[in-house]
């Protein structure tokens, strides 16, 4: 099982409520840039999780251009402060389900990070750039792995091109 975590791309600084805060062009552009470098990869995910917050849920609205999930839920177990710990068993009992298969989360800082520590104890939880993703993986005979954590700094020089608003990437 892959388990994919992504951070929602950049979000307005206000809204009448945290929960409101809608992307910015460069948070859209950010996903864009993510979505395009992970889909050859992953062109398929058999569940999707993301946060009720419209900045994550506009995120997965985002990938889903790019990435199709067979099943999309919004979680409330993956808000900003929500227990790292109890998401992390909610996605490895999804992971029961689909042993070999991917899974995207869809969430925010400081939980990403935190998911990634619960997930992989030996691994101090990670930050995440606006859009980062993270995969961490399960083999048959071994216990989690943490194997990268990327961002759209790095994928940036392959695929700006394809993205509406390139300007507001810098």
């Amino acid at each position: 099982m892959n388990i994919f975590i992504m951070r929602h791309g950049q979000a307005a600084a206000e809204a009448s409520s945290d929960a409101l805060r809608p992307l910015t062009v460069q948070g859209r552009d950010e996903t864009c840039l993510m979505a395009q470098w992970l889909a050859p990869q992953v062109p398929t995910f058999d569940r999707v999780l993301v946060s009720p917050y419209l900045r994550a849920t506009q995120t997965w609205q985002q990938l889903s251009n790019y990435i199709v999930g067979t099943q999309v839920e919004m979680c409330d177990e993956l808000m900003p402060n929500a227990d790292a710990d109890i998401a992390a068993s909610l996605l490895l009992a999804y992971g029961d389900l689909h042993p070999d298969g991917n899974l995207l989360v869809v969430s925010h800082m400081p939980i990403v990070g935190f998911l990634v520590e619960s997930l992989c104890p030996a691994t101090m939880a990670p930050i995440f750039v606006t859009a980062g993703i993270a995969r961490v993986s399960f083999g048959k005979e071994q216990g989690a792995v943490f194997d990268w954590l990327e961002g759209p700094h790095n994928v940036r020089p392959h695929y700006q091109q394809h993205c509406q608003a390139l300007g507001s990437l810098g």
